[in-house]
């Protein structure tokens, strides 16, 4: 018999890419969504194959779904405060924190296998050498704090109450569904259609993780028994710049745009640390996996896959 798999989250770019990846191993998917009708852009050719409940993580009702579904796993991807615009520490505190206390309220009910909660490589916070599970948690802006806040809760039920519950702290993900605001997508689209590429500075870092290891990270975690409460790094363990990104992305898709640095501004919510890199040590030795795909690599199929579907983000 096939797995049950509950994803909130479920319709972002991460999720999205989660869901296809299950369903294209025919596994039983079971997806949460605020609306039906809204914003399920990424998965309308597959919904037939998903069974998909239209419920708030804040609503009394969530315990009744999840008992009727009664999920084997659980990906926990539902939050808010990711685009610039979602800035409200109050709704991030609602959605964030309080609805994954619900959630997890309504999945121990019955027996599960595994919850993975998703957690940010944010709630580090600036440090000036790979980051590491055990280092102090300095978060430095509101998004970051409520993700903290959420890793810690999910440690502690999962202690105190003797459930299967990780946290995968995520570097920088990038590939097929991203939203078009980000980096790589904005770079990638304007390369390939010869257009000017706004940036701002060439020295940003970050640990950049191709979508497909992300979603192989998740995969491997259902296939073997993990510590109660382990956080996880989920990243490649190395770094590269805003500026080595664009060059790539020129490279790869033979582009002709033109760079303007300088002519997007800085996101104010951030502090540039000149480190910005996952501690894979102990990922490796826990979970049994690392990131296969280089960031060359990464790009390569980013840039194939949006020559190929772009009119997606013209919808």
């Amino acid at each position: 018999m096939k797995n049950s798999f509950l994803l909130t989250g479920a319709t972002g770019f991460i999720g999205s890419n989660l869901v296809r990846e299950l369903v294209k191993k025919g596994e039983r998917v079971n997806i949460i969504v605020r609306d039906k009708n809204k914003n399920n852009w990424r998965l309308k050719d597959i919904e037939p194959k998903l069974v998909i409940y239209e419920c708030s993580l804040l609503n009394e009702s969530l315990k009744d779904l999840v008992d009727k579904i009664r999920p084997d796993f659980i990906f926990h991807l539902g939050a808010y405060g990711i685009p610039p615009e979602e800035d409200s520490a109050y709704e991030m505190i609602d959605v964030n924190l309080k609805g994954t206390i619900n959630l997890i309220n309504a999945v121990k009910k019955n027996p599960f296998k595994l919850f993975i909660n998703t957690g940010s490589c944010m709630e580090y916070g600036i440090k000036k050498d790979p980051m590491r599970e055990t280092d102090l948690l300095e978060p430095i802006f509101d998004y970051a704090i409520t993700k903290a806040a959420v890793t810690l809760y999910c440690q502690k039920e999962s202690i105190r109450s003797n459930l299967p519950i990780v946290t995968f702290r995520l570097f920088t993900p990038f590939g097929h569904y991203e939203e078009l605001y980000r980096l790589i997508p904005t770079v990638v689209k304007n390369a390939i259609e010869n257009k000017p590429i706004k940036v701002s500075t060439p020295k940003t870092v970050r640990d950049f993780i191709f979508i497909e290891d992300v979603v192989d990270a998740y995969l491997q975690a259902t296939k073997m028994p993990l510590p109660n409460g382990e956080i996880l790094n989920i990243g490649t363990g190395k770094q590269n710049s805003i500026g080595e990104i664009v060059k790539l992305c020129l490279q790869i898709s033979q582009s002709k745009s033109k760079v303007l640095w300088g002519a997007m501004p800085m996101q104010k919510r951030y502090i540039e640390p000149e480190r910005f890199e996952a501690d894979m040590s102990k990922t490796k030795k826990v979970l049994k996996w690392e990131a296969k795909t280089t960031v060359e690599e990464g790009l390569s199929k980013t840039v194939e896959w949006f020559k190929k579907n772009k009119d997606l983000y013209s919808l």
